[in-house]
């Protein structure tokens, strides 16, 4: 059961990154890359003491969050924003509703709301 558990967790993890690849910059070159990179990680993982693997995740999470952190700071005025017009709307009576005309800063930048 536990193989089955971490067998599926690298499939679904490096589809996650596969896809943010694709979607950073989609070139075969990239995807090759980054698909030899986790076959590495994978292999690297396998041999190296267990001490070693908890550090080097410990750092890659302490990344990570770093890089959250960073997406958390530029993105709270639009977050603060939207936070009052969901309250606002609240407070009327309404189902709260997003439309892009209300930060028309963005609206040229949604994909997908």
């Amino acid at each position: 059961m536990i193989w089955l558990f971490a067998f599926s967790s690298i499939i679904g993890n490096y589809y996650y990154g596969e896809t943010n690849v694709r979607y950073i910059r989609d070139s075969k070159l990239g995807v090759f890359v980054y698909r030899l990179a986790v076959a590495a990680m994978v292999m690297v993982g396998a041999v190296v003491s267990l001490d070693f693997a908890w550090s080097f995740a410990d750092i890659t999470m302490a990344l990570l969050t770093l890089c959250n952190l960073a997406a958390i700071v530029l993105l709270s005025r639009q977050a603060v924003f939207l936070l009052k017009d969901y309250r606002q709307q609240k407070k009327e009576g309404k189902n709260p509703v997003f439309t892009k005309d209300k930060m028309p800063e963005i609206a040229d930048k949604l994909e997908a709301w």
